[in-house]
């Protein structure tokens, strides 16, 4: 019985086919179809066979021939015209003669086309004026076709671009929208591009890239100053400094119609040269910056004044601070302005006898109110003066005279006092002008990091503008011994704490009005290389700025 069976088993086993299984693939809207497979039929031992051919499951499949003799060769086709997208299965049926029949499957899968990838606006243009608001975010669609679409986005050639999100879906018929954002700030004028790259694995493109063009135009430039203001008629060439904004490397400089040499200094600020011929004749110069189309324009003009000859005052500073603001009698002051006196600097000569020195040197005399007052030094442009001890009032009108010509007057604020300690830069700040003192030989060193004075120890300073003294100052009087002053009082300030002056008076061996200090460091202060020294009088301290050095 069971041999009978071995034996059934190997009679049903009379054909093979090769493959065992064929499978067809298809994407809908294909313009072909796909390529018949050949399937080989043989017996599975013996003589030749022969078979018929059946097609079940599935009319799109064809075979031919329909029959055949092994060994056979037959051609398998599909047409999937008119299938909707799916996975469709038949049987090839192939049945010998007396024997029995060999299923081989066949496999069809119909696919949907794959989406095309499209982003809109394709390209972008953006454009942005310096000065403006950023540019609104701009919306990039994304689209697909009939397919659900993954992406990624990368930006390149642009770090003024960014996008968001940077990745995402594309439902069917549907859009996915990218925020571009454009930051423009810092770009000078031009035209930029950045690129944006999107990436699709299953779109039939794969890939899109949209480029953005970006323009900067300048916009309009601002002009607010012009320093300095002004020169005398004749003068060389002279260097300006225009203070504004939206100024670039396009940016030109002109006087009337005079297109000046110009150096960019940044967005707000411009240098350029007025030349000697435009500073001829008296009168006033206009100057403007123009910043080139497309999207530029012209600034509001800023007057350069050309004086007529003679002196002019443009400040009159405390001597010591350089500062601004109010002169208090007996004040040593410096004087800044054009044409008033030589064009090097003459000093004064001591006088003989105990005289004060000279209220005129070299064909300069200043005048505060109806007072001349005593000349240190002149030059064109600056003047060192002591202030007459008997100015009063309000204010007080300071005028130059040089060579018969006389400036315009100049309004000074008169105070009761306007201290200054002197500094050994030459803007009234830094290290002040300060002695150490031996206390054993009484040698006085200048102060400083590399001679700082011991706490505990003595140091001299100079100062100037603490008003009517008594004993009383004498206008342009070299004094030749110490002074104490009785009044008005001072208050000196090392390092945040007020100390006893040793001797606050006139300094011996100066002109009036110069004042001497001396004083004790004190021991509480903290060391440093610059501790901080003011002196106040009548309410009103020095500037801020003036150190010494403590270990």
């Amino acid at each position: 019985m069971m041999a009978g069976l071995a034996v059934g088993r190997a009679d049903a086993q009379t054909l093979k086919a090769t493959p065992v299984s064929l499978s067809f693939q298809y994407t809908l809207g294909a313009a072909t179809l796909p390529a018949a497979q050949t399937l080989a039929v043989a017996p599975t031992s013996g003589a030749s066979l022969f078979f018929t051919v059946l097609v079940t499951g599935g009319a799109w499949v064809t075979v031919t021939p329909d029959n055949g003799r092994t060994n056979a060769t037959l051609k398998v086709q599909v047409n999937p015209t008119s299938l909707p997208v799916g996975t469709y299965a038949a049987t090839v049926v192939l049945t010998p003669t007396g024997g029995t029949a060999l299923n081989v499957p066949v496999t069809l899968s119909v696919k949907a086309p794959p989406a095309t990838l499209m982003a809109t606006p394709s390209p972008v243009t953006v454009s942005y004026t310096r000065g403006d608001v950023v540019p609104d975010p701009i919306a990039l669609s994304l689209t697909g076709g009939g397919a659900l679409l993954s992406y990624t986005l990368t930006i390149s050639g642009a770090t003024w671009l960014t996008a968001t999100p940077k990745s995402g879906i594309i439902f069917p018929a549907f859009s996915s929208q990218v925020a571009l954002m454009v930051d423009p700030a810092g770009l000078a004028p031009g035209t930029y591009k950045g690129t944006v790259k999107i990436d699709s694995p299953s779109a039939a493109n794969k890939t899109q890239s949209v480029d953005v063009n970006l323009t900067v135009n300048p916009g309009p430039p601002v002009l607010t100053a012009v320093f300095p203001t002004g020169a005398t008629v004749g003068s060389a060439a002279v260097t300006v400094t225009l203070t504004g904004s939206n100024f670039y490397p396009g940016s030109t400089v002109t006087a009337g119609s005079t297109t000046l040499v110009a150096n960019l200094l940044g967005p707000s600020a411009l240098q350029a040269a007025i030349p000697a011929s435009l500073m001829a004749t008296a009168g006033t110069v206009l100057l403007k910056v123009t910043n080139p189309n497309p999207g530029g324009g012209v600034s509001a003009t800023q007057s350069f004044t050309v004086y007529p000859p003679g002196p002019r005052i443009t400040s009159v500073t405390n001597g010591a601070s350089f500062q601004n603001g109010s002169v208090a009698p007996g004040e040593f002051v410096s004087i800044f302005g054009t044409g008033l006196g030589p064009d090097t600097i003459v000093p004064f000569q001591p006088p003989a006898g105990g005289a004060p020195i000279a209220s005129t040197l070299a064909g300069v005399q200043v005048m505060f109110g109806a007072t001349p007052a005593p000349l240190i030094f002149v030059s064109s442009t600056q003047i060192a003066a002591m202030v007459p001890y008997g100015v009063t009032g309000a204010f007080v009108a300071v005028t130059v005279q040089y060579n018969a010509a006389t400036s315009l007057a100049y309004p000074a604020v008169v105070a009761a006092a306007a201290p200054g300690l002197f500094a050994l830069g030459s803007s009234g700040a830094g290290a002040a002008a300060a002695f150490n003192v031996n206390e054993t030989t009484g040698e006085l060193t200048l102060n400083s990091e590399a001679n700082q004075a011991l706490k505990g120890s003595t140091i001299w300073l100079f100062g100037t503008g603490v008003g009517v003294t008594a004993p009383a100052g004498s206008d342009g009087a070299i004094l030749s011994a110490e002074t104490p002053y009785t009044s008005p009082a001072g208050v000196l300030n090392i390092g945040g704490t007020d100390v006893t002056m040793d001797y606050f008076g006139h300094a011996p061996g100066y002109v009036s009005g110069l004042v001497l200090i001396k004083t004790k460091v004190p021991s509480t202060i903290a060391a440093g290389r610059a501790v901080p020294v003011t002196l106040t009088v009548s309410g009103v301290a020095s500037q801020t700025g003036v150190t010494i050095a403590v270990k």
